[in-house]
């Protein structure tokens, strides 16, 4: 039953190798002429021994020598084909598979992200897809060159002494009963090692990240431990799976010395008895190795089959994800939107039995600005991702100007909304890419009016290359000040007719903050924004704020409105934050 799903596994890989089906055709042919004229030495050493040296018949040795000579030539020349098809189907195969994965990848849900974590993605499109390459190309060569080789090699041991050439049949199932016998050990470690280095990868990556922080706060011993003990708990896997490995390879040994003893025995008794000659027995011996090897061959193999199932697997956890947030068959484009927003007795949950958001309702006019508040896990940013269809909701339903956004493809539903997170994205690229990102086609005359408007312009004019300046991995040589202003101006270049901003302030020091309100107070008067903010002077403007508790809305209304409630969680919350802000004003003053 294992094999059976190691088959159907492998079937759906089986479309990637399709493509090169020719390819691989002609590489096994040529790997199998190449394999037989291997086998010949040992034929023409018989002839040597036995025509040559023993007969003393010298004018055969003529021959002898020109074909020793031309099958080295041969087998080199097939040998340079063969390496040369090899790696062209083995690196179109690992870009291929990488680039639909890729593919495949950008359409799965955020809920993949989450659980899955950018350390396991990264070991499984590289690490994991190098080693089915390596099944495809190497392994696969491996197994046809001991398959040829090992009925080339019974031939030959059967014409040259056919009772010797049966006992060497009996002695195979002791490989195979070898290999049995330790093939789930070793799989089983395996995976357990493959899931160490998982962990040690999702490790090193957190704390390279966040290794400002490790020495703001003095960890580095801390770190360095929590390092050292997975990566000795990675070890730990390591050793058991060499241990097992040890235990084959020690069968194996085992069996081929009692093979080739039972052989040399019995080959020096039949040239005892003359049914045998000295060079048939050389001969015998070479292609009983020959036949043996490939037995071997394909035992390991099939151990290190075990370790590519595993990235197999693993490729599949991707592949198999389900692509949940998809276009409708018949899905519509959706037209140049106005900005009317709905949320019609909206339920979501994450995780089943735990509601995030419980029954919304909120109406949303073009052009209004609406803040929405609330402690942190109160649904405000869910509410917004539910917006941009990230996630669909599981009860009720949300509208744009009258489409439900589960109605209208997806690429035409987010192109038309602006997004500024509060932890901005850079690439590895140029001032201009980045800006550029949403809209290639924009004009430098709207890049450098974006850049006004996020209040850039002046830094990136500073910059040794202007807008064609380098900023490095995720933006490395910006502020998060910079980084995030350069974020809102990629997202007004856009000219959405929805915006979100997500705590797209929260990073700026006061005069930026100061800045950008007003020019994003400029550039949202004819488009629908929301707001997420927990510093509520930033949203006092705002048409509407929604405050949330709990996944559920629990005020609305403006900032003066809302300010009239007596006990109102707005009204607390601004207050605490009001005294928070004198008490901050007076220990300046008094520093």
């Amino acid at each position: 039953m294992a094999d059976e799903g190691n088959m159907e596994k492998l079937r759906k890989l089986a479309h990637f190798v399709t493509p090169y089906k020719s390819r691989l055709i002609l590489l096994l042919c040529l790997t199998a002429t190449m394999t037989t004229l291997g086998m010949m030495p040992p034929l023409v050493m018989k002839y040597v021994i036995d025509d040559v040296i023993v007969d003393g018949n010298w004018r055969v040795l003529e021959v002898l020598l020109v074909i020793s000579i031309c099958l080295p030539i041969a087998s080199a020349a097939m040998r340079i084909a063969i390496s040369f098809t090899n790696a062209y189907v083995g690196w179109g195969l690992t870009t291929q598979m990488r680039k639909f994965i890729y593919e495949h990848m950008l359409k799965l849900p955020m809920r993949f992200y989450d659980e899955m974590g950018t350390g396991k993605i990264m070991s499984r499109v590289m690490g994991d897809v190098a080693s089915v390459r390596g099944m495809v190309t190497s392994r696969m060569l491996g197994i046809i060159i001991d398959f040829v080789s090992f009925w080339v090699a019974l031939a030959f041991c059967m014409g040259l002494n056919w009772k010797m050439g049966c006992l060497l049949l009996v002695l195979l199932p002791l490989y195979f009963l070898n290999y049995y016998g330790w093939r789930t050990p070793i799989r089983e470690s395996i995976s357990l090692w493959r899931r160490k280095m998982d962990r040690v990868s999702v490790g090193l990556q957190e704390r390279l990240t966040g290794v400002q922080l490790v020495k703001s706060y003095g960890r580095e011993r801390r770190e360095n431990r929590a390092f050292a003990e997975d990566t000795h708990s990675s070890l730990d896997a390591a050793m058991q799976s060499a241990s097992h490995r040890a235990g084959y390879y020690a069968g194996t040994w085992g069996v081929s010395g009692f093979r080739n003893t039972v052989i040399f025995c019995l080959g020096c008794y039949y040239v005892i008895e003359g049914e045998m000659t000295y060079g048939a027995v050389m001969a015998f011996f070479s292609y009983s190795s020959r036949m043996f090897q490939p037995i071997l061959n394909l035992t390991q193999i099939a151990m290190r089959l075990q370790a590519v199932m595993v990235s197999v697997d693993r490729i599949l956890e991707i592949l198999d994800f389900p692509i949940e947030i998809k276009d409708r068959e018949d899905a519509v484009e959706l037209p140049p939107i106005k900005g009317h927003v709905a949320f019609e007795n909206v339920h979501f949950e994450y995780k089943k039995g735990e509601p995030v958001l419980k029954g919304i309702d909120l109406e949303v006019q073009p052009g209004q600005m609406v803040a929405l508040v609330g402690h942190t896990g109160c649904g405000k940013t869910t509410m917004t991702s539910l917006l941009m269809r990230f996630f669909d909701v599981n009860k009720g339903r949300i509208s744009i100007d009258g489409y439900d956004v589960r109605d209208v493809k997806l690429r035409t539903l987010r192109t038309q909304i602006g997004q500024v997170l509060q932890d901005s994205v850079m690439f590895n690229g140029t001032i201009r890419e980045n800006l550029l990102y949403g809209r290639p086609d924009a004009t430098d005359a709207e890049l450098i009016a974006a850049a006004r408007i996020a209040e850039i312009h002046e830094f990136i004019m500073q910059t040794p290359e202007g807008y064609d300046s380098m900023l490095g991995n995720d933006g490395i040589k910006l502020s998060v000040g910079e980084k995030q202003r350069l974020a809102i101006a990629r997202a007004v270049l856009t000219d959405p007719a929805i915006m979100i901003l997500d705590e797209a302030t929260s990073s700026l020091d006061s005069l930026s903050e100061a800045l950008i309100q007003k020019a994003m107070g400029n550039i949202l008067k004819e488009r629908t924004s929301f707001a997420i903010a927990h510093r509520l002077s930033t949203i006092v403007n705002a048409d509407i704020i929604v405050v949330m508790d709990h996944g559920e809305i629990i005020e609305t209304g403006t900032h003066r409105e809302l300010l009239q409630i007596p006990n109102g969680k707005y009204r607390q919350l601004y207050e605490q934050q009001a005294a928070g802000s004198i008490e901050e004003a007076v220990e300046a003053m008094a520093g």
